[in-house]
Order: C-alpha cells, then structure tokens, then sequence
C-alpha cells in the first residue's frame, strides 16, 4: 500500500472512531436526560421536552456510530451468502457493498433534504421542546455521510485487495523467464 492509501486509511479509520466517540456522547447524554426526568417526576416537577431529547439523542447515536460499527464489523451481513460463494467470495462482497452504497447513499441524500427543507420552512418539532427539526436532522445527514462514506471505503479496499491477488496470482502462473 503506498504512503498516500495507507495515509488516508488512517485519516478515514480516525474519522468513523470520532464520530463513534460522538455516538458514545450522545447515548451518555441521553442517560443524563433520562436520569435528570426520573429525578424530577420524583420532585413533582418535569423536564419540558426530555423524551423529545432522548429520542433525538437516540437517532442521532445510531447513525453517528454507523460508520464506525460498519469499520469495526458489528452490523450483520450477509455473511452466510458470501462465505458459500467460494473463490467468488470478493465479487459476492464487491457486488453487496457496491448495492449497500447506493442504500446509504439514497438514505443520505433525503436526510440532507430533510434538514435543508426543516431549515427553510422553520419547521419546529410538535413537543414541549419546539426544537427547530433541522438541527437533530442534521445530525442524522452527517453520520449517514460518514456511513456512506465508510461503505464506499470498503468497497474500494475490497477492490483494490482483489486486483492485488489477481496481479499475484498472474505473476505465479506465468514467471518471468531469463534468457
């Protein structure tokens, strides 16, 4: 792997740890807004919005940690399908990374559309809280960026660890012969 490939690994894996770190954040404070309303109801008093909160904190967790649970390999696969394809085993994940891209990508697309059109039409959520939608909105578009992008990383790993075998597999069958 050259310097810029191996350079850019790094940058990338950095990245899908922050915004896994960013998730941990959001669940810790999500804990924090669950505790805080137990404690208050017990008082007699509420915490406007707290559910409302909470749910935003829950979303924008699950897709902020996205990329980097893709990276890490805890989302479920379809590895019971992939490991039966034998020796066509980088084909079968070239071909299901590529379709999870275009998912991703379509996710990603109507998520950013989301938050611009929340943004210009001012829309509010209905709760207590009346936060402007666009903001958890946008958090959701940036991690569904990032597990796009992660996709996308993958897929050209995977590509480029199929043409270096292939490359390898050339040499051995056919050795360079001296004169």
């Amino acid at each position: 792997m050259n310097t810029f490939s191996s350079r850019a690994a790094r940058c990338l894996e950095t990245l899908y740890r922050i915004f896994g770190y960013l998730a941990a954040l959001c669940i810790f404070i999500m804990l924090v807004v669950i505790v805080a309303q137990v404690v208050l109801r017990w008082s007699g008093t509420t915490l406007p919005g707290a559910t409302n909160y909470a749910g935003y904190l829950m979303g924008a967790s699950t897709f902020l940690a996205a990329a980097y649970t893709f990276h890490e390999g805890g989302h479920i696969r379809v590895g019971l399908l992939v490991e039966r394809l034998g020796r066509f085993r980088p084909i079968g994940e070239l071909w299901c990374l590529l379709i999870a891209s275009g998912i991703a990508g379509f996710i990603t697309w109507h998520a950013y559309d989301a938050a611009y059109w929340s943004y210009r039409f001012g829309d509010v959520s209905s709760g207590q809280d009346a936060t402007a939608l666009w903001i958890p909105q946008s958090l959701l578009a940036l991690g569904s960026t990032t597990f796009t992008l992660s996709i996308v990383d993958h897929f050209v790993r995977t590509l480029a660890a199929l043409f270096r075998s292939a490359r390898a597999n050339h040499h051995e069958s056919h050795p360079v012969r001296s004169l």
